[in-house]
Order: C-alpha cells, then structure tokens, then sequence
C-alpha cells in the first residue's frame, strides 16, 4: 500500500476515533445508570429510618400511657385489664399490634427493707398482652435503688415490640425492642387486683 494511502487510511481512523470522543449523546444515561441504584438505595433507607422512628416513638409512649391508666385506678378487674389493652392497640395503629406484647407488674416493697420487692396480686385480674411475660403472685421482682420506700408499691409495665422492617434483610434486620415504664398508684398504697392489697408475701 502506498505512503499516502496509509497516511489517509491513519488520518480517516484518527478522525473517526476523535469524533466519537467528542460525542456526548447518551451520557445522562450512562451516568443515571451509575447513581440512580445509589439514590434508591437512600431513599428506601429513609423510608426505613423514620418508619422505624415514628414505630419506636408510639411504642415507648404507648408502654408509658398504660403504666398511668393503671396507676390511676383503685380497683382492677381482668374486663378492666383487657379494656386497657385495647386502648393499646389502638394507640399502636396504624402498626401492626400482632407484634405487641405487654406485662402489668404490681410490685410492693416490705414493710422492713425496702430492697425486698415482690409481685403482690395474683395473675388471675392482670392478663397479659399477646403472651407477655407475667411473674407470678410473691415473685422477687427487683427494681432500681430508691425507687420504693419501705411498704411502698409501684405499677411496672414491661413490654416488647418485635420490630419488621418492609424491606428485611436489604436494609434492616427484624429487631426485638423492649420499653418499661413505671408508675405510683393515685390513689392509696396500691392499685387492688385481688381481694386486697395487703401482701402476704412477705409474712
């Protein structure tokens, strides 16, 4: 091949390749491409993030609502237990209260060490909530220093919230979450569930 055809062949091949360089048609697309994975990435993660925030909001104050129902009342009966639990699952929707559990937990310090704590009412007039845990009637129950005095009592309500996330296992994993909540009765030494509040427990 002569000289000049090679230089014209080259020079043609040089052109081509320049001219292609230059051309910008379609990089938005390329380019949407790389970020837009990224941008989803973020927005269903903030999706996520405030579902689970506005979730965990309504639980604690949920589990703090129903220790001051409690704590307000003289007298309980199971009907009454039930009634408040079913103030609870209203409070929780939209959420799904399916995965709420709630325990309501008496609890009366001796009348000679304010350290020896104990469940005083039986759990015939205090059902639990979807199987929350419910200690038995004289059961040790330990709470922080200072919290009763002596021959004092105190409504605890202890509940769990197994949270699930829309997108599990992509962003988030399902998570047990736990809140406690206490409160001192209104009304007398303790809220009645029994025929008494007078524990035996600790004769």
């Amino acid at each position: 091949m002569p000289v000049a055809s090679t230089k014209r062949a080259i020079a043609r091949v040089g052109h081509a390749v320049s001219k292609f360089g230059a051309d910008i048609r379609g990089i938005a697309a390329v380019e949407f491409g790389f970020i837009a994975p990224i941008m989803l990435l973020f927005l269903l993660g903030t999706i996520e993030l405030t579902r689970a925030i506005a979730i965990d909001q309504r639980f604690d104050h949920l589990t703090s609502a129903i220790a001051d129902l409690v704590a307000r009342e003289d007298r309980l009966t199971a009907d009454d237990v039930k009634a408040i639990y079913d103030i609870a699952g209203e409070m929780m929707s939209p959420y799904d209260a399916n995965d709420l559990k709630i325990s309501i937990i008496p609890v009366m310090s001796s009348a000679s060490n304010a350290e020896n704590t104990r469940v005083y009412p039986a759990t015939t007039n205090r059902p639990s909530f979807n199987g929350g845990a419910q200690p038995a009637r004289c059961q040790a129950y330990s709470l922080t220093k200072g919290v009763l005095s002596k021959n004092e009592s105190v409504i605890v309500v202890e509940a769990t919230y197994k949270f699930k996330p829309m997108f599990a296992g992509y962003l988030m994993n399902t998570s047990d979450w736990t809140s406690k909540a206490f409160a001192k009765p209104r009304k007398g030494l303790c809220v009645v569930f029994d025929d008494n509040c007078l524990s035996s427990c600790f004769s």
